[in-house]
């Protein structure tokens, strides 16, 4: 028996909706975003348009993305950016750390992954970016600790960015993966990675890229150097290429 997707935004709801409230990252009592709306006004209503795409289960996660590039745009000197191809988003990575979260996690979902949520607790310590549906506590009660220690699973996102090369491309990928794996030692772990903003991956303003070519690399690098004792808890790799496709890693390949 087939069973059926969960709707967008499902348990992302209040996730997304949070972002505009208090000292998230776009609410009011925010000081960066306090800041940036003071000189330019406009930013609230770029900041509305950006949750409810985000909310919008027809809308592409690209299209969040877009707006955001156009917020973080809105704040920027327009003669730094005028040689900057608008389609790359000028690899002027928005430092909205939640916001792009919540890009990744539709993302993913708009790809059928529907099993990452969001972390319950917002502790500086012990905080993925995703728990993982059914490697968590069901109920998240009111403990940070008490949650993160029974999870078996845990995901994390990744935004690589400014390499000039395929090869550092790829190197930079795979020392993100490590890096994950370092941060979680105890834990099954899946890494959503962010390579929309490479000037490897465009020539000028236009995309050139072989994703196939990339993933294979990457892969290969995965397989041949991690450490053995570290590849039974890599889950799964997913690369997210400025074409806007997601690329799943086969896992089989390295374990």
């Amino acid at each position: 028996m087939t069973t059926a997707v969960p709707p967008w935004p499902g348990e992302w709801q209040y996730e997304i909706l949070s972002i505009r409230n208090g000292n998230a990252a776009l609410g009011p009592t925010n000081s960066l975003f306090k800041g940036a709306l003071a000189s330019h006004p406009p930013l609230a209503g770029m900041a509305d348009s950006f949750v409810a795409g985000l909310l919008d289960p027809n809308a592409p996660a690209a299209a969040a993305k877009t707006v955001l590039i156009a917020m973080n745009d809105a704040l920027v000197d327009p003669v730094k950016i005028a040689n900057v191809p608008a389609q790359n988003g000028g690899f002027r990575r928005p430092s909205y750390t939640a916001a792009l979260e919540c890009i990744a996690a539709k993302a993913l979902w708009q790809n059928g992954h529907t099993e990452v949520l969001p972390w319950p607790f917002d502790g500086i310590a012990l905080k993925p970016d995703f728990a993982v549906r059914g490697r968590c506590p069901a109920v998240p009660g009111a403990d940070a600790v008490a949650f993160y220690n029974p999870c078996t699973e845990v995901a994390d996102t990744l935004r690589v960015g400014g390499t000039k090369t395929t090869a550092d491309l790829v190197n930079s990928l795979y020392s993100g993966i490590t890096g994950k794996l370092g941060t979680y030692p105890t834990k099954h772990v899946s890494v959503f990675l962010d390579a929309c903003d490479n000037p490897c991956l465009y020539n000028g303003a236009v995309l050139n890229l072989n994703r196939a070519s990339l993933c294979a690399s990457l892969t290969a690098k995965i397989a041949q150097e991690l450490n053995p004792e570290l590849k039974p808890r890599l889950v799964s790799v997913f690369v997210l290429f400025p074409d806007w496709h997601l690329e799943q890693l086969p896992a089989h390949s390295w374990r």
